[in-house]
This record gives structure tokens, C-alpha cells and sequence, in this order.
């Protein structure tokens, strides 16, 4: 048994039946029997790269088919293997996971038709073939990486593949802003800007970015446009990384302090509280009633006062109206 194929077996679940542990064992020795002799640009023997697809499957907690399908996912198209011995071999299951990754790379529209597996095997098949992607001449890196931001990350998401997306967006944005590009500076500084974001956001603000970029009327009002996303860039880095409760209580702090600049706005609303209040006891006790107003109106004052205190508002922030 290869280092490889222990390797990829040691990732399956513990519990896996013994006949489909077998099968995964077939699909690799038909695979390597099929790729023999073929190499990857990087000069490793090709059979590492459905090798690595299938031990991403395989941690990603898929079943032994998708693993399968992995191993086998270009012996059709890479060896001249026919679908039906894939079929014979494999099963019709396999073989039609195959087939469909075939089809998808010759046709982007199959993705609406095309079943959540072989979409999910097709997006782990980008991850490593980006992983490895600084072995291809640079006209076919740019392409890959912004292919890669534009169909397959958004894919990526919609399948529920978080952590794969995220790697996705990192590495076509690494790629792109590390390369010689024939694209304006300006994009070029912002891909390398967009590194401050998390690895989330970068290709969802990129795009927006560039659109609007792209439909400014003037160079001079692209040029200001773009600096002056570079110089919010990190603020808004810092924004993105903050937890959300923390977001919503700045906002929270920025309205209440808002609020509390005017007497007209800190106290309409406190004096319609107070009389809604009088008048509801009133209508049970009027002995009540008239402590309410009595006591209630200087508790909210010293209240009013300590909040603006701690907030920093003295009198010359305040204003009548």
C-alpha cells in the first residue's frame, strides 16, 4: 500500500463497512494505473492532485462516493478511459459524478442542473488546483483567480463550503495582487488593499469596487475614487473584524448620544412617558397620580444629567433644539 492511498484511507470514517473501504482502494489503483506516467506542471506524478481532491473530501466529511468520484474525476477526460468501463468498474453513481464534472468544465450553465455533489467536488477540485496554481505561466494564473473569485467562491458559499470559500478568495486575491498585471494601477493597488479585509469580504467588496470604478465618467474621478477607498481601507478592515455586538453598541452609544444633545429631543420623549404614566394612574388613584409627577420629572433630570456626564456631553454640546 502507497503512502498516498494509507494516507487517504486513514480519513475515512472508522466505521466505514469494509466493502465501500474496498472500493475506495479500487478507485485509487485504477487511477493511478490510468494517470501512470503523467505528470502535473509542477513536475509531481499527476495522480497527487485527485489524490489530494479526495483526502479534501474525505476531511470535509463527504461519503465514499464523492471520495471515489474524486480519485476517478479525470480519467475520462485526462487518460482516454471510457465512461462505460468507469460504469462496469464503479457503478453508475460514480461514473455519472464523473461525467458530470466533465461537463461542467465545458459548460458553466450545467452548474443550475448539476446535483450538490458533483458541485462540491468540483469546487474542491478548484481549491487544490489553486493551491498549486503558482506552476502555471502567469496569463493562466490571472485567469484561474479571477474565475475563481467570480463563479467559484460564490459557489462555494451557496454550498455551505465557508472555510473553502474563504481559502478560495485568499488565494486568487494573493495571486492577483502578487502578479505583473496589465490592469490599471489602480486595481492593482486595490487587490493588494483588499488583503487588509477578512478573507470573507475581500472578492464581495473587490467586485463592488471595481464596478463602481468602472462607471465613473474620468480618469481623475476613478483616481480619487480608488484613493479614497485605500485610505478607509483600514478602518473599514477593523470594522469588519469587530464582533458584531460591539458594532451594534457603538451605534446604539452614536444614537443615544445624538439624542441627548438637545433638550427637544431628550425630553418630548420623557415628558409623553411621564404623562402617559399620570394619566394611567389617575385612573385608579389620584393620590398616586400626583406623587408620580411629583417625584418622577427631578429623578429623570439627575439621570439625564449623569448620562450626558458619562458620555462626555457638556453644555457647550448641547443645544436647544
Amino acid at each position: 500500500m502507497t503512502a498516498a492511498l494509507e494516507s487517504l484511507l486513514a480519513r475515512l470514517p472508522a466505521d466505514l463497512p469494509v466493502t465501500e473501504r474496498d472500493r475506495v482502494r479500487r478507485a485509487y489503483d485504477f487511477a493511478a494505473r490510468r494517470h501512470a506516467g503523467q505528470c502535473r506542471k509542477s513536475g509531481d506524478p499527476y495522480i497527487t492532485h485527485p489524490v489530494a481532491v479526495a483526502q479534501i473530501a474525505a476531511c470535509s466529511g463527504l461519503d465514499d462516493v464523492v471520495v471515489c468520484a474524486a480519485l476517478l474525476h479525470d480519467v475520462i477526460e485526462d487518460t482516454g478511459c471510457h465512461a462505460v468501463r468507469l460504469r462496469e468498474q464503479f457503478g453508475d453513481e460514480i461514473a455519472t459524478m464523473v461525467e458530470s464534472m466533465i461537463e461542467l468544465d465545458r459548460d458553466e450553465a450545467a452548474i443550475a442542473a448539476a446535483a450538490d455533489r458533483v458541485l462540491t467536488l468540483k469546487v474542491l477540485d478548484r481549491l487544490h488546483n489553486m493551491r498549486t496554481l503558482r506552476y502555471l505561466d502567469e496569463d493562466k494564473q490571472r485567469l484561474k483567480s479571477r474565475h475563481t473569485l467570480e463563479s467559484m467562491v460564490p459557489l462555494a458559499r451557496r454550498l455551505g463550503l465557508r472555510d473553502v470559500s474563504e481559502e478560495l478568495a485568499s488565494i486568487a486575491l494573493d495571486r492577483l495582487a502578487s502578479l505583473p498585471e496589465d490592469a490599471p494601477a489602480g486595481h492593482r493597488a486595490l487587490a493588494l488593499g483588499a488583503l487588509l479585509l477578512p478573507p470573507a469580504a475581500r472578492a464581495r467588496y473587490l467586485d463592488e469596487w471595481l464596478g463602481e470604478i468602472g462607471a465613473l465618467p474620468s480618469r481623475r474621478a476613478r483616481a480619487h475614487f480608488t484613493l479614497r477607498l485605500i485610505l478607509g481601507m483600514p478602518a473599514l478592515s477593523l470594522t469588519l473584524r469587530r464582533p458584531a455586538h460591539e458594532t451594534l453598541t457603538h451605534r446604539l452609544l452614536v444614537a443615544l448620544r445624538w439624542i441627548l444633545r438637545t433638550d427637544l429631543r431628550t425630553w418630548t420623549p420623557l415628558v409623553l412617558l411621564v404623562g402617559w404614566v399620570v394619566v394611567e394612574t389617575s385612573r385608579t388613584s389620584l393620590v398616586d397620580a400626583t406623587v408620580t409627577l411629583i417625584t418622577v420629572p427631578p429623578v429623570l433630570h439627575a439621570g439625564v444629567t449623569r448620562l450626558r456626564t458619562k458620555l462626555g456631553i457638556d453644555d457647550s454640546d448641547q443645544t436647544s433644539s
